[in-house]
């Protein structure tokens, strides 16, 4: 009986949204600003320029991580709900003995919502518009899935994907670290700064 793609390119979609953004670049500058001295407590310390500037440079850290190696859990740049949920899709590719090949190249990156009075603490979200060559392969055959419909092979060639970024601090805006990730699809993406 012929195997069929259907678990392979599940996993592929699923893994997708965490994986490629190993191989992300970008570069942002960014300046501590502050609030007035007379700031009140739910005002923050940082303003929101400064704020998507330390994300954005998230980017590049994560460019340096190797296909198929997990995360440090000591990563600063990433909560430990990330890193958990990061490795955990690197460990479940490894079991299935599929390996990844080719590289993501960030091509914008724009700012979606700030919310320094969001309950727990001071979030954030950004899009990232980038271009994927990305290919999952087990045993010498290609089995990745298209995102959205993991029954169908992702036809060959460069791609572009939209992905949210969802960004959180525990030092009121100073440090920021990369929390979740979503790749949209659809109307989600066409209607995105990406698609602008």
């Amino acid at each position: 009986m012929r195997p069929t793609l259907t678990r392979s390119t599940q996993a592929m979609a699923c893994a997708a949204a965490l994986l490629t953004l190993a191989a992300c670049g970008g570069d942002a500058d960014g300046e501590k600003t502050s609030a007035s001295s007379s700031s009140t407590s739910s005002e923050p310390t940082y303003d929101d320029d400064y704020a998507y500037a330390e994300a954005k440079k998230i980017a590049p850290m994560m460019r340096k991580i190797a296909a198929g190696k997990p995360l440090p859990k000591d990563t600063e740049w990433a909560t430990a709900s990330y890193i958990k949920a990061y490795n955990d899709q690197v460990a479940s590719l490894k079991k299935k003995g599929i390996t990844e090949k080719g590289s993501v190249t960030i091509d914008s990156m724009h700012q979606d919502a700030s919310n320094p009075d969001a309950p727990g603490g001071w979030d954030m979200t950004m899009y990232e518009c980038s271009t994927s060559t990305v290919r999952y392969y087990k045993d010498g055959k290609d089995v990745t899935g298209t995102p959205g419909d993991s029954n169908t092979r992702l036809p060959k060639g460069p791609h572009e994907n939209v992905h949210l970024l969802s960004f959180t601090t525990s030092d009121d805006g100073k440090t920021w670290q990369l929390d979740e990730v979503q790749q949209l699809l659809g109307n989600d993406a066409r209607q995105s700064p990406c698609a602008k």
